[in-house]
């Protein structure tokens, strides 16, 4: 185990530019493509099975052949999958750049801590790249918990192989990911931007 400066960034709203009501929102054309919107989608879909689902308990394929059934689509799934995954992974360049350099800089590791299903997250390390980038995606689906939950940064933490909490920085623009990964220890600041990254990371390692 290791004591060495560890960075931990969130992907949706830092890392991927492409969440809903981000910049690049995967949705954007859902309703033109595939003849539902993200307001269904969120009600029932994302309002439902997906919590089982990021917690590892059900198999994004299922849970999307149920709610794709009904709409006459469930022969298009893994096309709907490829999709998705496609238009979900517009990526921040110029944050993974500040990562490599701060690595490259300091020695230290970095790592993504995501709230992700199995399959994203191949996807992102594999056809997006990321996996050139982090050490490992640590993930809600392999770890059974969501951030904010106090166990997700725990059991993070040691799948990490870190054993002083505060030798890592997390980075999440989410306020309660953000507590959350203070109750466990780490020290943790909210994004609002690449130039606040910028600046932490001028005086992290």
């Amino acid at each position: 185990m290791s004591s060495a400066p560890v960075l931990v960034l969130d992907i949706d709203g830092v890392v991927s530019l492409a969440q809903p009501g981000g910049p690049q929102p995967w949705d954007a054309n859902l309703k033109q493509d595939w003849g539902f919107g993200s307001d269904e989608m969120v009600r029932d879909f994302f309002g439902k099975d997906w919590h089982e689902v990021v917690r590892g308990r059900l198999d994004l394929h299922v849970a999307l052949h149920g709610y794709l059934e009904p709409k006459g689509l469930a022969d298009r799934l893994e096309e709907f999958v490829a999709y998705w995954l496609e238009k979900d992974s517009v990526i921040d360049r110029e944050v993974l750049a500040m990562a490599d350099a701060w690595r490259k800089r300091t020695g230290g590791r970095c790592f993504a801590a995501t709230n992700q299903e199995h399959y994203r997250v191949a996807y992102l390390r594999d056809q997006a790249g990321l996996g050139a980038h982090f050490d490992e995606i640590v993930y809600s689906a392999a770890l059974g918990v969501c951030k904010p939950d106090r166990v997700f940064f725990t059991s993070a933490q040691a799948r990490m192989g870190v054993t002083t909490a505060q030798s890592i920085l997390f980075v999440d623009d989410s306020a309660a990911n953000v507590d959350g990964a203070r109750m466990a220890g780490w020290r943790a600041m909210l994004y609002r931007g690449p130039e606040t990254l910028s600046q932490a990371l001028a005086h992290w390692g």
